[in-house]
């Protein structure tokens, strides 16, 4: 049984490139700017223009293969890297994957979502979470908040979970100490400081 502000880390996500298909690793680097590997590529068309989900719809049915570091993209059945397939599916033109070493994230490095957030139908959508965990029953902890994933004997990880998406379940994090995230993991959450 899990007490109330301990739990376990479920599962992790990487999103390589910006709005395609993600990789659910057993476990991943987290950096203070993020999770190794995430959303570190966009795809973007001759002129350089960033394709997005907003903007291309057909990027959330590309199938990602490869790694995080060296992402292949295909149409659903298609080779793996074939981008003049894919272009002629989002109807672009020419597209080209781009490393962003600034990172394709939008508001903050993490996104944090709880389990009964992600089941609850009325929560919206948390299908882009990066890190999904169990707190036992607590699913509403304050802006503020710290969760900590990994053993307390190992340096654990450190999140200070931020402000709510607009359109989705769950946190925004900032990175408070990095280490290697594991599903499995315990997971801790200490209260907002203040």
């Amino acid at each position: 049984m899990t007490l109330p502000g301990a739990g376990v880390l479920v599962s992790l996500a990487l999103f390589p490139v910006k709005s395609v298909a993600g990789l659910h690793p057993d476990d991943a680097v987290l950096e203070p700017s993020g999770l190794r590997g995430d959303r570190g590529h966009v795809l973007v068309t001759a002129d350089g223009t960033v394709l997005t989900a907003k903007t291309a719809p057909l990027l959330r049915t590309l199938e990602l293969t490869g790694s995080a570091e060296v992402p292949l993209l295909a149409v659903p059945g298609g080779r793996p890297g074939d981008l003049d397939a894919v272009a002629a599916l989002l109807g672009t033109g020419p597209v080209r994957l781009r490393a962003d070493a600034a990172g394709a994230r939008q508001v903050a490095p993490v996104h944090v979502v709880t389990r009964a957030q992600r089941e609850d139908p009325a929560a919206g959508d948390a299908s882009r979470a990066n890190l999904v965990v169990d707190l036992g029953g607590l699913s509403e902890p304050a802006e503020g908040a710290e969760l900590v994933v990994g053993e307390p004997d190992a340096a654990p990880a450190r999140l200070r979970l931020g402000t709510r998406p607009r359109h989705c379940a769950g946190w925004f994090a900032e990175v408070v100490a990095g280490g290697t995230l594991r599903r499995g993991a315990p997971v801790r959450l200490l209260p907002a400081h203040g």
